[in-house]
């Protein structure tokens, strides 16, 4: 299967194991099957995520796009990232927003190439990312996508471990991409990943 990223948000629907659940009486499959319907189709703006649209150097440029949780996490009724991508969208930050990093060491990457997009840019991150294993600056903070298959029987979640529940997840995408979700939204998120 081939990347889906799409600037448009409209590359359909990736999970529909729940669509039968849409209105159902009861009321945690009916909470599944609106997490199903917000991953598939909440519209957001995604940017500033270093490997895909935080540099002009990215794929998409320098430019803001708009997506879905499906932008990234398209493969069907599973989640993964259909492209190996390593991205940073800020789990690696010395200061990200809603995650626990007190217990992680902190790394200031200053980048000394004299001339394009990263000439003396500094990182202030947790995790070095992909950097560690080869040396760009460029890669600082970038890191493989997650596995979404199973997702509730590996708590703590992200990479380095500082979202302790998945509703710790739904607030650090809400509050970073700003996406605006409900209390009920959010607890229909959380209840559509654990079905995963």
């Amino acid at each position: 299967m081939g990347h889906r990223c799409s600037s448009t948000g409209d590359e359909g629907a990736v999970h529909d194991l729940y669509d039968a659940w849409q209105n159902n009486p009861d009321p945690e499959r009916a909470s599944v099957a609106r997490g199903e319907a917000i991953f598939n189709t909440r519209s957001f703006t995604i940017h500033g995520v270093n490997g895909l649209n935080l540099f002009s150097s990215d794929p998409l440029g320098a430019n803001d796009v708009s997506g879905t949780c499906t932008t990234c996490h398209d493969s069907p009724n599973v989640g993964n990232h259909s492209l190996k991508l390593p991205l940073d969208i800020g789990v690696a930050d010395a200061n990200p927003p809603v995650l626990d990093v007190s217990g992680l060491p902190s790394f200031t990457v200053t980048c000394t190439d004299s001339t394009g997009p990263l000439a003396v840019h500094v990182f202030n991150v947790t995790d070095l990312g992909h950097a560690m294993i080869n040396g760009q600056c460029a890669d600082v903070g970038k890191v493989k996508g997650p596995i979404l298959h199973g997702l509730q029987a590996r708590a703590p979640y992200f990479h380095n471990g500082t979202a302790a529940s998945l509703n710790d997840v739904v607030d650090f995408y809400d509050q970073r991409f700003n996406i605006g979700l409900s209390d009920q939204d959010k607890a229909g998120l959380v209840n559509f990943l654990e079905t995963l």
